[in-house]
């Protein structure tokens, strides 16, 4: 029996994602769930081009459905301009209906904000904490790993770059990036390499120049090679989302391990004096959102 994943998000974000699992043709039975009836019909193209995938199959779903998922992939609900108060008030309907209905996967945020949303998923669900968790900065590493591979001649395969925080302002973690078994830091100390410490510095403001843009197609890539490396057996290390439970609770982007069963934390993040700081920073910020948001909750709708 193949695996189930089911999508929901906006119409836009949410057929972009499927045509481009349906170029994967990944072992899945794949259900979206329309934000709005009226959306149903408009997937019914996406339904029937999926006939030509010899091993995914799609069709439509209803809220039945979260009881049956792997992962439930949830994709930007709402529009740009709505703030994050506004978001978490409407996830905390969405996370009464999920559990209502069943649903004991893996929820999988792939959008805007989804170091508040992982947190407060978790915070309204009472779902184990290695079941949520974002995207965070993977797409972004995974760009800077390629960027990397190119300026170094190397494979991509050889890097192993690390990028932590959140998807808006990710840090690079040039301590714990790698060159095949040297620490990046090392290999610029050969007198071979064309490669420097200004470079390390204009690559992380390029990247951060990245981050303010538009990451949805990066997001999408992103994910199905998580989905690939699971379905194949071959679980990854990657810098996503996850619940820190230090008091007080918060949810970033670190290194963890992504598998069947979730996320699992394999060892504690160890970063340069300044990175730790700037990491430090970002994390308090987090936690006053967090708290005002928290403070600002009513009830929203789904």
């Amino acid at each position: 029996m193949k695996p189930t994943l089911i999508i929901q998000g906006n119409f836009d974000q949410a057929s972009r994602f499927i045509r481009q699992l349906l170029v994967a043709d990944l072992p899945l039975e794949c259900v979206v769930i329309p934000n709005v009836t009226d959306d149903a019909p408009r997937y019914q193209a996406l339904v029937v081009a999926s006939a030509l995938c010899p091993r995914m199959t799609l069709r439509v779903g209803t809220a039945v459905d979260y009881g049956k998922a792997t992962w439930l992939v949830l994709l930007d609900r709402a529009d740009a301009e709505t703030v994050p108060a506004a978001e978490v008030a409407e996830l905390r309907v969405f996370m009464n209906r999920i559990v209502e209905n069943g649903f004991k996967g893996q929820l999988v945020f792939c959008g805007e904000h989804d170091e508040l949303l992982t947190y407060f998923a978790w915070k309204f669900s009472g779902l184990n904490q290695s079941q949520i968790w974002g995207l965070g900065t993977f797409p972004l590493a995974r760009l800077l790993t390629y960027r990397l591979a190119e300026r170094l001649g190397v494979g991509v395969a050889a890097i192993q770059a690390a990028v932590v925080g959140t998807a808006d302002k990710p840090i690079v973690a040039w301590s714990r990036t790698y060159v095949g078994p040297a620490p990046i830091l090392m290999y610029l100390a050969n007198e071979d390499a064309k490669f420097n410490a200004d470079d390390l510095g204009k690559m992380s403001h390029w990247l951060q120049r990245e981050a303010g843009t538009d990451q949805r197609l990066l997001r999408s890539m992103a994910l199905i090679r998580l989905l690939e490396a699971d379905l194949t057996n071959q679980p990854l290390i990657a810098s996503v989302t996850n619940i820190h439970d230090e008091a007080p609770v918060y949810a970033a982007a670190t290194p963890v391990l992504v598998n069947g069963s979730g996320v699992k934390h394999l060892t504690n993040l160890v970063l340069s004096e300044d990175e730790q700081q700037e990491f430090t920073e970002q994390i308090t910020t987090l936690r006053e959102n967090i708290a005002t948001i928290a403070g600002q909750q009513t009830e929203g709708r789904a």
